[in-house]
C-alpha cells in the first residue's frame, strides 16, 4: 500500500509503482482547491504477473469527478468463473445526456414492483417522471451494500452534472463493472481495478471494481447494469426513481408509503422545508441521554456500514445513540440531514447533528455526520482504520447543521 508521503511524491512527478488496492485515505485534497484522483492500471508482463501503477490525475471544479480503470487484457478468468454465462453487454451510451432530471424519491421494495403500484405512483400529484431499476441488498467483499441495477443510457440524466457527463463511467458500467460510491470505496477498502465477489442468496458474480463515483442519492452504494445486476441476485423492477420537483416531498413520500404497503422503503433524495420554529425539538433528558450512549462509545473501532453496538460507522453511531434515548432515526448521513431545519454553526447546541460534504461532483451530497457536544467539540466516528472519538470540530467542508426534530426523524427512520 502506498504511504501518503508516497502519493504527494507521485502528484510531483515522482513515478511510483502500488498493490492492486486503492489508498485507503481517498480522495486527496489539493492545497489548489483541485482533487487528487488515484487510477489504477493494470498491465500484464509475459511472465503472466501482473504491475499495477498508480497515476495521479488532478481535477479541478469543471473536470468529472469520477475515478475509472481501464479493462484488463482478455483472459479466461479476467472476471472470474462465477459469472453465469450469457452476459452480452448493451451498446455503450456515447452522448451525456442534454435534460437532467431532479430525483425526489427512490422507492424500493422486497419483491418486484406490479405494473399497477407503478401506473399509481406515476400518477401522484405533481410526479413528472418514473423510471424502474433494480434495487436490493447485496455484499461486495463481505460488505453489505445497497445496490442499484440499472440501464446506464436513461439512468445517467438522474445524476448530478459531472457524474451524468462522464462517458468514461458509463462505459465501465456497461462493461459490467460495479461503479461504488466513494464512501464505500474509502471505508470499505475496495480495490479499485481488482476482482470481488458480489452476490445475495439469489445470485453471486465475480465482479470487477471499476470506478468510484457520486449518483448523488441518498443510501446508494453501489451501481451495476442491469445485466450484471440479475448475476449478483438482483430482481427485476424492484425499485423506482421518482420526479416530482414541485411537490412537497414529504407528503409525497408519505403517500407513496400509503400506496405500496409493508415491505416497501421511500428514500427522500429532496430536502425537506420545515415551517417549525428551530426550538427545542428534543427534550433536556432525551438529549443527555443520546450524548452519555454516544461518549460511552468512545474508543470503541469504526467499521463501515456498522451501527453498534460495538462497532460503527459514523451514521450508525448516530442512529445508535439516539435510540438509546427512544430517538428514531433514518440510517444513513444523507437521510439525517433531512431530520430537522438547518441552523448556523455559531448557533449550533449540544445534541445538534454536524455534517461534511466532500464530493465536488454533487454539491447535495453529504458524506460525514457527528455529534455536536458543545465547547466547539464533537463525538464522531471518523473512518476507516479510526476509533469513536471526542475531537474539536473542523469547519472545514462543513455543510451544516441540523437540529433534530424527534418526529420528522422517526418518520424518516
Amino acid at each position: 500500500m502506498p504511504s501518503l508521503m508516497s502519493l504527494r511524491r507521485a502528484a510531483a512527478g515522482v513515478s511510483e509503482v502500488s498493490r492492486r488496492r486503492a489508498p485507503s485515505w481517498f480522495p486527496l485534497r489539493t492545497t489548489t482547491g483541485g482533487l487528487v484522483l488515484v487510477l489504477l492500471a493494470a498491465l500484464t508482463i509475459g511472465s503472466g504477473a501482473t504491475v499495477v501503477t498508480a497515476a495521479i490525475i488532478t481535477h479541478h471544479d469543471n473536470a468529472p469527478l469520477v475515478v475509472t480503470t481501464p479493462l484488463p487484457p482478455a483472459s479466461a478468468d479476467s472476471l472470474g468463473q462465477l459469472i453465469a454465462p450469457g452476459s452480452t453487454p448493451q451498446p455503450l451510451p456515447t452522448k451525456a445526456s442534454r435534460h437532467l432530471v431532479s430525483a425526489t424519491l427512490l422507492v424500493s421494495n422486497k419483491q418486484p414492483l406490479t405494473n399497477r403500484q407503478l401506473r399509481r405512483l406515476r400518477h401522484l400529484s405533481g410526479v413528472r417522471r418514473l423510471q424502474t431499476v433494480m434495487a436490493g441488498r447485496a455484499k461486495v467483499e463481505g460488505h453489505p451494500a445497497f445496490v442499484l441495477g440499472i440501464n446506464p443510457a436513461t439512468f445517467r440524466s438522474w445524476t448530478p452534472k459531472l457524474t451524468a457527463d462522464s462517458n468514461a463511467l458509463w462505459k465501465t458500467i456497461e462493461q459490467g463493472q460495479l461503479a461504488a460510491s466513494f464512501d464505500m470505496g474509502e471505508n470499505a477498502n475496495l480495490p479499485l481495478g481488482g476482482t470481488v465477489p458480489v452476490g445475495n442468496s439469489r445470485g453471486l458474480a465475480a465482479v470487477r471494481i471499476g470506478a468510484f463515483a457520486s449518483v448523488g442519492m441518498a443510501g446508494v452504494d453501489a451501481v451495476l447494469s442491469g445485466s450484471r445486476a440479475e448475476q449478483v441476485g438482483l430482481l427485476s423492477q424492484t425499485g423506482a426513481l421518482i420526479s416530482a420537483p414541485k411537490a412537497d416531498p414529504l407528503q409525497l413520500r408519505r403517500t407513496a408509503l400509503q400506496l405500496l404497503g409493508r415491505g416497501s422503503h421511500v428514500e427522500l433524495l429532496r430536502e425537506v422545508v420545515i415551517t417549525r420554529d428551530a426550538g427545542e425539538f428534543l427534550t433536556r433528558l432525551q438529549i443527555y441521554s443520546f450524548l452519555k450512549a454516544a461518549e460511552g462509545r468512545i474508543g470503541l473501532p469504526y467499521v463501515w456500514g456498522a451501527a453498534g453496538p460495538s462497532t460503527f460507522d459514523c451514521s450508525g453511531l448516530v442512529q445508535w445513540a439516539f435510540a438509546q434515548a427512544g430517538v428514531a432515526m433514518p440510517r444513513v448521513s444523507e437521510e439525517q440531514w433531512f431530520t430537522g431545519p438547518h441552523i448556523s454553526y455559531a448557533d449550533a447546541r449540544p445534541g445538534d447533528l454536524l455534517f461534511w460534504h466532500y464530493d465536488k461532483s454533487d454539491p447535495t451530497d453529504i458524506d460525514h455526520v457527528a455529534i455536536y457536544v458543545g465547547n466547539g467539540m464533537m463525538v464522531v466516528a471518523p473512518h476507516t482504520g479510526e476509533y469513536v472519538s471526542y475531537v474539536p470540530v473542523p469547519l472545514s467542508n462543513m455543510a451544516g447543521v441540523v437540529r433534530v426534530d424527534p418526529a420528522l426523524g422517526a418518520e424518516l427512520a
